[in-house]
């Protein structure tokens, strides 16, 4: 008496290969649009004083405090969400402009007095990103 796995194995057809098959083109299709630059910029820049890359820019110089160290882990918890939507030549861009972050959070939580937003990593970065951006396509807004 064969149950029905053996009967399904007797008949010769395998339904995880065909699993397979109708699946990937989903997983390709899925990866172009999650890796879709021009989407990506709009997250940063789209929002006017809101954009991520606005609030960036207002950060630069701040002397850092509880509420301006909350506001720095946030948005780079929004620019880790971007780099991976992001194509290789553009998440190094965005990267340039977690990179400043990362250390805002490394001094303050070493108790590093006098801890400031480094207004010149996130100028250089963010003309980096706005390049970027641009020629991938998307238009940047006017500052």
């Amino acid at each position: 008496m064969c149950s029905l796995v053996l009967l399904s194995a007797c008949s010769g057809t395998d339904d995880s290969s065909s699993t397979e098959t109708t699946s990937a083109p989903a997983a390709a299709t899925a990866e172009a649009v999650s890796k879709d630059p021009v989407a990506v910029c709009g997250t940063l820049f789209d929002g006017g004083d809101d954009s991520i890359v606005s609030q960036l820019t207002a950060l630069a110089g701040v002397a850092v405090d509880e509420t301006v160290l909350t506001q720095v882990s946030d948005l780079r918890q929004e620019l880790v969400g971007a780099i991976a939507k992001s194509p290789t030549d553009l998440a190094s861009a965005i990267e340039g402009l977690r990179s400043p972050l990362g250390a805002v959070v490394s001094a303050a939580g070493s108790g590093t007095p006098d801890v400031t937003v480094d207004s010149e990593a996130i100028t250089t970065a963010t003309a980096e990103l706005t390049t970027a951006c641009e020629d991938a396509g998307y238009t940047v807004p006017a500052a």
